[in-house]
């Protein structure tokens, strides 16, 4: 089905997580959820070119990370060695994350997160979360 939709020239792009759902109408609205997590507490609704261009950055910002659809030749890891999975891991959590809503973004385990975690806090050679978010930041990685 997506195929046919970008043969038919649609562009699709796939990321293993986006922060939130939004809709954004144009440079004046954008509808928001009242909290992320829960489908149920309702949307809101943002006015103004002020607002909305910050809902608009962080939606560019997302598009251009993602994996073009049907790309067959991205590679499973980046240049600086980090699958997608990891690579969106470590920016959840340097945003402030729990490792639960990490998991759930990424749709994986807590254990899986977890595991993930440690094998790169072991890369780094850190010992501590906070030591690998700095090492992380000066590798580059979370840019």
């Amino acid at each position: 089905m997506l195929r046919r939709r970008v043969e038919a020239g649609v562009e699709i792009r796939l990321s293993p997580a986006v922060p939130m759902n939004m809709i954004i109408a144009d440079q004046q609205f954008a509808v928001l959820p009242v909290h992320p997590d829960d489908r149920a507490a309702g949307a809101i609704l943002a006015r103004g070119p002020a607002l909305v261009r910050s809902y608009l950055a962080l939606y560019e910002h997302c598009w251009h990370a993602a994996t073009p659809y049907g790309d067959d030749v991205a590679p499973e890891l980046g240049g600086d060695g980090l699958s997608e999975q990891q690579r969106a891991a470590l920016k959840m959590l340097a945003s402030g994350m729990k490792d639960e809503k990490v998991a759930r973004n990424l749709g994986v385990s807590l254990r899986t997160v977890s595991r993930m975690l440690s094998e790169l806090m072991q890369e780094m050679g850190a010992s501590s979360r906070f030591e690998a978010g700095v090492r992380a930041q000066r590798l580059g990685w979370l840019d």
